[in-house]
């Protein structure tokens, strides 16, 4: 029985030592290879999540910069700055365009608010028209056709037609208030029928609309006094025609036998 045992106890041992040999070999030859692979794998992983949070600070940055703009010089910096990250490029370019276009429909230069009003000169109103017609067409050129660009490519095809309407080109304006209307179709009806019906009325405006600043006051009304009342004379004779004398009244001779002495 003891010999039985230490029989078993010696196999054991031989067992476990082969084990041993065989995972040693196994380290020298092939674990290096296998260490590299999970390190790479690591590595790859840190990588990728780095790389999420570095995609979602990019969004937060550009989506607060597009918000933080003011003028149009820093809408087309941001469009230039994140030209990859979402439509945040053709939000800042479609916002720079339609504040040059307000700038001419205004008649103020950029930049100048109500109470420090600087006119408009007419080298601005050419350099602002150029500028929005460009910028709407650089919108357009983004377009690839997704759904989610419908109202960007709209607002672009309108602001267009507003740019020809103020330079006079009634019939580019009508053209391109056409096309707005075909590629909102379905999907925004209201936008298609807009775009229509202004397609239908481009004639009606040839001429620039200013808007007033302010609505001016009307002038105060003088009190009514009592020298403004006409006279009965000014009622009777409006064209003063110089009427005759009136004639001598002659005296009622008396009646006898009524008394009078």
């Amino acid at each position: 029985m003891d010999r039985e045992r230490l029989k078993n106890v010696q196999t054991s041992d031989l067992t476990d030592e082969k084990l041993n040999e065989d995972f040693v070999l196994w380290l020298k030859t092939k674990g290096p290879t296998w260490l590299l692979v999970i390190l790479v794998a690591i590595v790859g992983y840190l990588f990728m999540v780095n790389w999420k949070q570095r995609e979602a600070r990019q969004q937060n940055e550009a989506w607060v910069a597009l918000l933080d703009a003011r003028l149009p010089t820093s809408l087309e910096d941001v469009a230039i700055q994140y030209p990859e990250i979402d439509t945040v490029a053709q939000q800042a370019r479609l916002r720079a365009a339609n504040m040059y276009l307000q700038s001419i429909q205004l008649g103020r230069a950029i930049g100048s608010t109500a109470d420090a009003v600087v006119p408009l000169t007419e080298e601005d109103r050419i350099f602002n028209l150029d500028r929005a017609h460009l910028l709407y067409e650089e919108v357009l050129a983004a377009d690839t056709n997704e759904p989610g660009n419908t109202i960007l490519v709209v607002s672009s095809l309108n602001g267009l037609a507003a740019v020809q309407e103020c330079r006079g080109e009634l019939e580019m304006a009508r053209s391109y208030y056409e096309q707005a209307a075909v590629r909102a179709g379905e999907r925004f009806p209201f936008l298609a029928d807009q775009s229509a019906a202004r397609a239908s009325t481009v004639g009606d405006y040839d001429r620039l609309v200013v808007i007033p600043e302010t609505i001016p006051e009307p002038p105060p009304v003088p009190a009514t006094t009592i020298d403004t009342i006409p006279t009965i004379e000014e009622i009777t004779n409006p064209l003063n025609i110089p009427l005759p004398p009136d004639p001598p009244v002659e005296a009622t001779p008396p009646v006898e036998g009524d008394g009078t002495p």
